[in-house]
């Protein structure tokens, strides 16, 4: 016999399906309160879990019957047991593997003492199997749900990896950009102080940054240590060059265009 020990129950009130178990727990004492040591859980069970049930199928049955106690617990107190006959009381304490000396005991501290040994999971709280399927079928929805948030967490650093490798701060640019020096492409880019919305000067810009044309053709522009116009990255349109395509400037002169990728080649 495979018998499932619970340990003491701490977090009552963090249960969330105790729903569930609404009619087992108006089920008579005597039948719904079993010894831990006696009561095979996964065989009476054994029509809540589906017969290739993995190990996760059971733990969420190890956690339906954590559910399934604390929801025992809340509903009853040892005043209210003392609704139930004494010697009902006492036959269901009896199942305990802990000995009492009962004829010493009055009826409340043989409630209490009942109360306390469900707690401490010395006595099992034994649900309808109907009700315990639904409370294991809800366990495992949330655990799924719970590990597909996980994965998609743990998704976005790798999307952040792939975009480092992509855009990193070496691609291999085309070289055919006349004097204007290769640079080194992040997502931060562009990083000049101030944003051009309606045109970019050619001279006058700030040194070695760059200025975003983000209206009409979308285009950002590279100065030199002058301020003069170096590179320009165009978007929008290809001038024959592609999308984006890039231009060099020469004294003050732009050329017709090249062709350009953001991307490692």
């Amino acid at each position: 016999m495979t018998s499932l020990f619970l340990g003491s129950c701490r977090n009552v009130g963090e249960r969330q399906h105790g729903h569930f178990f609404w009619k087992s727990l108006h089920q008579s004492l005597y039948l719904s309160v079993q010894s831990p040591h006696m009561f095979d859980v996964v065989r009476w069970f054994h029509l809540a879990l589906p017969a290739s049930a993995s190990r996760e199928g059971h733990d969420d049955l190890v956690e339906g019957m954590e559910e399934a106690r604390a929801a025992w617990l809340q509903r009853n107190s040892p005043s209210r047991l003392l609704s139930h006959h004494s010697y009902r009381l006492r036959d269901v304490l009896g199942k305990s593997c802990n000995r009492f000396d009962m004829r010493t005991m009055d009826d409340h501290q043989i409630a209490t003492a009942l109360y306390n040994e469900v707690q401490g999971g010395n006595l099992l709280f034994v649900p309808e199997r109907e009700e315990m399927g639904k409370c294991v079928q809800a366990i495992g929805e949330l655990r799924n749900k719970a590990s597909g948030a996980a994965a998609a967490h743990q998704q976005q650093p790798a999307d952040a990896n792939m975009a480092t490798s992509l855009y990193g701060n070496s691609p291999r640019v085309p070289q055919n950009l006349g004097n204007a020096q290769p640079f080194g492409y992040s997502v931060e880019m562009p990083i000049g102080d101030d944003t051009q919305t309606a045109w970019l000067p050619s001279v006058g810009g700030p040194p070695n940054q760059w200025l975003e044309n983000a209206s009409g053709k979308k285009q950002w522009r590279l100065y030199d240590g002058d301020g003069n116009a170096v590179v320009d990255i165009d978007f929008g349109h290809d001038h024959g060059f592609g999308i984006p395509h890039s231009h060099n400037w020469d004294n003050g002169i732009r050329d017709k265009g090249n062709a350009f990728s953001l991307l490692p080649w």
